[in-house]
This record gives structure tokens, C-alpha cells and sequence, in this order.
């Protein structure tokens, strides 16, 4: 990572060569409600691809003031090259490294092996997402599209971006966090399947407030191959079923438009632990446990927004309820669970925390 002088050298010389390139762009933008605020994005036809996770958001275009210009370039089609910069340089790429670099509130990260450059200028409230070829993205591009830049410009508005599922009602819902395998995507489907709006399963944003609010991401939901045949319904509408090492995706505004929740005040965060047990119980937990489980994978996947990050999480868990969910093998009895918690405050087999 770099600042000082040659951060803003840098930052100045990549923003240059994108605003240069903006004319290559339709000129009417896509418009999309993000975390309350009004998100304009320019992309060519390809490079649009990666938007569909974001259908649920689409707004009008006479909806009010921009809080965010988004331009996405694709490298292939719209011929647009990035400069040598320090965080592009070919010698990063060929030790399979990365690049970053923040000075003046502005940040850029460089994916050399995704060819993907984010950069986000606050001041200026505008970003830009450079693609070296949209038809060889890797799938979590297409999962989760412009997360770099949705987590700069939230942590700017006081949120944050999280590595969370959220499922609940208009009136009120849950953050399901924890670590990769915990049981988010599994809990968050369940939970939809048994009549609760889905907000995510991976990724969500948060905003500030008393109570917090959870926003809607993307529509993204993702399963384990291992448990396909536990997800046998939704088949049809998996997208990458032939790429053996990734996890299945699908969209949820395909697959259950009804159950599309875009925000709700956040109620708690619960940690899921898969168990033997026979019934689902859910218990009290410490700020701090869940601290542990939300905040590693949320500040580290996403480059320049550490201390930050880590500060809005810690306080979002002094803030709301902290629940631990250990949970049976029965995707029914876990989501019965957790309806029953938003319903009427149920902790199943009340227990103290440890």
C-alpha cells in the first residue's frame, strides 16, 4: 500500500485516464437505490453483465439528487488501458500480489489475477471500476459486483459494507454472521423458504442509526455443491453449475421475487453454530463473541478500510442485541427458530451466555 505524494501522483494519474475514457460510455446512466441513496452507474452493454446482482435496487432516473457517479469500463470492448502505476505495474501481477493505495479520501485496489481496478474519490462522489475483460471475471465478481467501492462509500457515509446474511420483515430483522461454513447461506435460505424476506446471504450494508438499518447488497444467494441435493428446487436457476470450483449462485429476484426484503431495521445479530442437536436453540451472547465472527472476514476482504471498519463493527454490536444460534440439522427447525425470535422474542432453551 502507498500514500503521501506518490499516492495522490498515482490516484491522479488512474482517475485521469478513466475520466478520459468516460465519452466511450452511454450516456445515460443506470440509477439505483443503494442504502438510501441514489447510485448512477455508466457501463457499456458487456461490462453491465456484472450489475445483475443489483436488479432488486433499480430506481427511476427523476428520483432526486446523486450521491454516487459509478463508471465501469471493460478493458477488451471499450479499449481502455490502464497506466504503469505502482499498484498496476505488471511485476505486482506476476508475483501474484496486490495493490493499494489511499491519500487525500481517495483509495484504489488493483486485482491482478480478477483484472480489476477499484477507485473510489469521495470528494468528488465518484468511482470507477476498470475490467480487463468482463467475459473472464471470476464468479465472485459477478456475486458480489463493485463491493470495494460500495464498502469506501459507505464507510464515507458512516456505514459500512458487511460479510453477513440478513433475513427478516419490513418491521424488522437479523444479521446472520460468522466465518465461511458457519451456516449463513443455508440459515438465510431456509428462513426465506419458510416465509421471511431475504436481504442476503453473504454481503449487506449497514447503516447508522438507532436502530441500524440493514440494507440490501446484492440478490446473490450461493450454496455449498456438497448440498445441491438439498437444493434440488432451485437447480434451474443456478448460473455456474459447470465451474467445479466455485460455489452454485443464483439471483433471489429470479428465484423468489416475493420474498426480496431491501431493507429493515436491524433487531439482532446472531452467530450460527451447527450442532447435533435435535431442536434449534438460540441464546444469549457477548458483544465481543460476535465481534470476533464478524469482523475478521469484513475488514479483511476489503483492502484501506480496516480501523474504520472494525470501529462501526464493534459498534454496531454495542448497539443491538448479540444472539448465538446453535443449530439442529432440520433447515425447517433452524428456520422455525429464528421466525419465532422476530415474532415474539423467543430464545429457544433459554441458557445464559458463556
Amino acid at each position: 500500500m502507498s500514500g503521501g505524494a506518490g499516492g495522490v501522483s498515482e490516484l491522479a494519474l488512474l482517475a485521469a485516464t478513466l475520466d478520459g475514457a468516460i465519452a466511450r460510455l452511454p450516456a445515460a446512466p443506470r440509477i439505483y437505490r443503494v442504502a438510501g441513496g441514489l447510485v448512477a452507474i455508466r457501463a457499456g452493454d458487456r461490462a453491465a453483465a456484472v450489475l445483475e446482482a443489483l436488479t432488486p435496487m433499480r430506481a427511476s432516473e427523476d428520483g432526486g439528487a446523486v450521491a454516487l457517479e459509478v463508471f465501469i469500463f471493460d478493458g477488451a470492448t471499450d479499449k481502455v488501458t490502464l497506466p504503469d502505476t505502482a499498484i498496476t505495474h505488471r511485476r505486482i501481477a506476476q508475483a501474484g500480489g496486490l495493490g493499494a493505495v489511499s491519500a487525500s479520501g481517495a483509495q484504489a485496489f488493483f486485482q491482478p489475477d480478477a483484472g480489476v481496478l477499484s477507485l473510489f474519490d469521495a470528494s468528488r462522489r465518484r468511482a470507477y471500476c476498470w475490467l480487463r475483460d468482463s467475459s473472464a471475471l471470476p464468479y465472485y465478481e459477478f456475486a458480489a459486483p463493485l463491493r470495494h467501492l460500495l464498502q469506501w462509500w459507505m464507510l464515507s457515509r458512516g456505514g459500512a459494507l458487511l460479510h453477513s446474511a440478513a433475513v427478516g420483515t419490513p418491521g424488522g430483522g437479523l444479521l446472520i454472521a460468522g466465518p465461511s461454513g458457519s451456516g449463513k447461506s443455508t440459515t438465510a435460505l431456509a428462513c426465506q423458504e419458510f416465509g421471511l424476506g431475504f436481504t442476503s446471504d453473504d454481503y449487506v450494508l449497514v447503516s447508522a442509526g438507532a436502530p441500524p438499518t440493514v440494507h440490501m447488497a446484492y440478490s446473490t444467494a450461493k450454496v455449498v455443491r456438497e448440498s445441491l441435493g438439498a437444493h434440488s428446487r432451485y437447480r434451474r436457476h443456478f448460473r455456474n453449475l459447470e465451474r467445479g470450483d466455485e460455489k452454485p449462485m443464483m439471483f433471489m429476484h429470479e428465484v423468489a421475487p416475493q420474498r426480496v426484503l431491501p431493507s429493515f431495521p436491524l433487531r439482532a445479530i446472531v452467530l450460527p453454530v451447527i450442532t447435533q442437536r435435535s431442536s434449534t436453540r438460540i441464546v444469549a451472547a457477548s458483544a465481543a463473541e460476535i465481534l470476533r465472527a464478524v469482523a475478521p472476514s469484513s475488514i479483511l476482504l476489503f483492502p484501506l478500510a480496516g480501523a474504520t471498519a472494525f470501529q462501526r463493527i464493534a459498534a454496531l454490536c454495542r448497539a443491538v442485541p448479540c444472539l448465538r444460534a446453535e443449530l439442529s440439522g432440520d433447515p425447517h427447525d433452524v428456520a422455525g427458530a429464528f421466525v419465532r425470535l422476530l415474532r415474539d422474542g423467543t430464545i429457544v432453551g433459554v441458557a445464559a451466555a458463556a
